[in-house]
This record gives structure tokens, sequence and C-alpha cells, in this order.
């Protein structure tokens, strides 16, 4: 299996608890620190059959009529950085207020992904949580996961509302889980920066040529072409598109099982543009110090010209930019013989659901009436007012007049260009995913040739 190393090392750490706590054979392994951040909840972890029926008090847990269920989520503060999130979950608990809640068990990114290693283990996992999708297919092996597609069938209209593509995203021999929301991935461009400079908007189909054409007009404008920061290293997103057009998504498995490589001529090809960007100019001189919130803080200040981001950026666009915001897929290359209408509109990471929840048929309605929710057009609206763009596929809900960015966005999607089924870097496991961000940003920062970016790739894959 090609995320089989993903649990390596957590037995150290909790072998014990662990092994006890597991059910059929399997065991969950965990590395890093083990310690959740504050202000997750902690359920009781007892081993035997006191452990069982602690787990079994936490999913039946009611208090004043309302039967209670967890919702892990992977930041910190859900009402400031998942806004849009957090809003669904209060729509959700107002309109069913005396029956259900849902609470959010919330930790930041690593020690949410650290604290679910654990809590599966345990037989503990939050009822309903977000998994990161490299994870998800071990998860769903292990046995933790339920198998949604019960759900979709017991729930006609949802299972509609979610085209084929991004269910798929999410199974592995059951429907282990359904998409959180879509990203939308590309670069947002200063308009008054491209007027300042005398360049031409880029519009879908636009030239990596044409690319290259830009930075020196942006450099004697005093403009930074492409904001860009790399203390942040998954921020690479407006670059994956690219990558895709040199046809990673159509033998990403071969390389997965072995039977390509990283180093192959299409990625090298890829990577040399990166290197030329980054010599040429296209990035800011401090951009090994800079972290994705640096860049996007100096495009929005326009001394940079584009911003590699997703339309998650959109709302905070629009206050900071108004109606001087626009999109682009980015470049198409002359020298691929791979398809160059290629967008990056894929679901993100998915929504799971603990296995357990099916022991009870309380928790189990709450579950379900919570997904129905969160996949409805009420959710679907309350998306787009936030600017995100949901999973669901839903007709006839416009963005508002202020809402420029996620306009540009919508525009850009006109074409209909397509878009792999996952996000490149989803496909991978937690370690070779960061090293290609490592490579990536290497080989822009000039630190790496692109032969030694992707041998390093082929070298982390090895380990798997």
């Amino acid at each position: 299996m090609r995320l089989k190393g993903l649990w390596i090392g957590l037995a150290a750490v909790a072998a014990a608890s662990c092994l006890a706590a597991c059910s059929g054979g399997s065991s969950v392994t965990k590395t890093g620190d083990t310690t959740a951040a504050s202000g997750t909840k902690e359920t009781a972890k007892t081993d035997g059959p006191k452990g069982e029926e602690s787990t079994k008090k936490t999913m039946d847990s009611e208090s004043g009529g309302e039967t209670a269920i967890k919702f892990g989520i992977h930041v910190a503060d859900p009402e400031h950085q998942e806004s849009v999130t957090y809003k669904i979950v209060e729509a959700f608990n107002e309109k069913y207020k005396g029956k259900y809640r849902v609470e959010f068990e919330a930790a930041e990114k690593s020690a949410h992904d650290t604290s679910l290693k654990l809590k599966a283990a345990d037989g503990t996992l939050p009822e309903i949580f977000w998994l990161d999708s490299a994870s998800g297919p071990e998860y769903a092996e292990a046995g933790y996961l339920l198998d949604l597609s019960g759900f979709l069938s017991q729930y006609p209209e949802v299972d509609k509302a979610l085209d084929t593509s991004v269910k798929e995203a999410f199974q592995d021999k059951i429907q282990y889980g359904l998409p959180y929301q879509c990203n939308v991935e590309g670069f947002f461009y200063n308009k008054e920066a491209f007027k300042k400079a005398g360049v031409q908007e880029p519009v879908n189909g636009t030239t990596y040529e044409e690319l290259l054409e830009m930075i020196p007009k942006f450099q004697a404008a005093g403009i930074t072409p492409v904001a860009q920061g790399s203390t942040d290293a998954y921020a690479v997103w407006g670059f994956l598109a690219a990558m895709d057009r040199y046809g990673y998504s159509d033998y990403i498995h071969d390389i997965l099982d072995g039977k390509e490589m990283f180093s192959n001529e299409n990625m090298i090809k890829f990577f040399e543009k990166l290197e030329e960007l980054g010599k040429k100019g296209a990035f800011p001189s401090n951009m090994s110090t800079l972290s994705y919130f640096d860049a996007k803080t100096n495009f929005e200040a326009g001394t940079a010209a584009m911003l590699n981001t997703g339309a998650w950026d959109c709302a905070e666009l629009d206050e900071k930019m108004g109606d001087q915001i626009g999109f682009w897929w980015g470049p198409v290359f002359s020298d691929s013989s791979f398809e160059q209408k290629r967008a990056m509109k894929v679901p993100s990471a998915p929504i799971c659901v603990s296995a357990k929840v099916a022991e009870d048929e309380k928790i189990e309605k709450a579950v379900y009436t919570f997904l129905e929710f969160y996949y409805s057009k009420d959710a679907a609206k309350i998306s787009y007012e936030g600017s995100v763009f949901p999973a669901t596929n839903y007709t006839g809900i416009e963005a508002a007049d202020g809402q420029y960015a996620l306009k540009a966005v919508m525009n850009a999607m006109k074409d209909n260009w397509e878009s792999p089924a996952v996000q490149p870097d989803q496909i991978l496991s937690s370690a070779v995913q960061t090293q290609l961000y490592d490579s990536m940003l290497g080989v822009m920062l000039g630190n790496y040739t692109p032969t030694e970016a992707l041998d390093k790739l082929d070298k982390q894959l090895s380990y798997e």
C-alpha cells in the first residue's frame, strides 16, 4: 500500500495503551509531539470494558435533551479560522435546538492530526472529523471509518448534489469520507499593478513565454512579479495546476507503484520552469525569509503583481483590494504534450465519520442529520456568502456585488477546464508531500537543481 509508512513511529510514545485498545489487530502509530493543542476536549481513555463504557457515554452525550456530537477540526479557532464551517454549525445548532447539537473539538493541524491517531487507537475518535487526504485510505483500511455509502443512499438529494468525481476522491473499497469543501487554486492578480507596469492582464491560455516577458516590466516598475514565501512550505497551490499540465495526474500512480520515477522527462521540464522563474527574478529577493502570510500582505499592499493562493482568500482580498482583484489559472506550456486546459478545482480533505457511530442509532441519526444539513443548499449559500466554494453542485446561487474575488474565480471557471480528481500533493504520504514542497521551493530559491530536487523525491519515496 502506498501509504504504508504513515503510522511508523508512534509505538514508542503510546504503544501499551494503543495496542490494548485497537480492534481487529490494527495499530496506529504517531510521530512527533504527543500533546494535543490546549482547548482540545479529551475523552476518557481507559483500557478494557471500563474504557468501552466511557467511550459509549461520550458518544451518547446529551444535555438538556439535545444529542451532542463532536466535530474534530484542524484549526484551533474555528470561529475565525474556518468561519464558514463555524457558521454552518451554528445554523445547524439553531435549526435543531433542543434535539441535536454539534460541538467543535478544535486544535491546530499538527496537534489535530496527532490527536486523531491516538484517538483512533483507543476508540475515542470524535463522531465527525476533518482528516488529511493522505491519511484517509489507511484509516479506512484499519476499520476506523464509517462507510458513508449508506448515508448517501438514505439521502438521495445529497448524493445528487455531490458530483461523482468528488465522491470517488474518497473511495477505497468503501466511501470513507465526503469533501469538506472545494479547493479552487491559482493566481490572483492586482489589476492596478498590471496597469502601472504596462502589462496586459493574463487570461486562461496566457503562455509561460508571455509570463517571462512580464517579469522585467514589473521589475522596472518596482513591483515583484509573484508574491511568494517559503517558510510555509505548503504554499505552492498555484503551481500545482502547472505541474499537472506536465501530466502529473496521468502518471503519479505509476510513480507510487514503482513503475515510474519522479525524475522523468516531464517533471524535469516542469522543475526547469520553476528554476527559470527564480533566476529571472519572478519571486521576492527575500523569499527565503517570507511566510505565505507575508507574501499575501505584500500582494495586498500593491508591491507584488500576483499571488499564488486559493479561493479561501477571496473574502480578505475583497476587503483589502476591492475591484482591483483578478484571477488566473496560471501559464500553459508549449513544450508539454499533455492537456493544457487544466485547472485546479478539487475536493479538499474529507470529512469522515467514526465507525463507532454505527453502534448507536441515536448518534448515527444525529450525525446523518448534520451531514444532510452540511451538504444542503442552505449550507451552500452560507459558503458562497463567506466566499468559499462548497463541495456541492447546487445552481442558482450568485455571488454578491461586493464579492469581486469570488466573481473573478467564477469567471475563470466558465471555460470549464478539466481538473484532477484529487489535489496533486494530497495523493502523497505526508513525508513525500513535505519533500515535494521542499523540492519545488528549493528549485525556486536556487538551492537545488531540478535533477537534485527530483532525486530527493525519489529517495523519499523509496523509504515508503
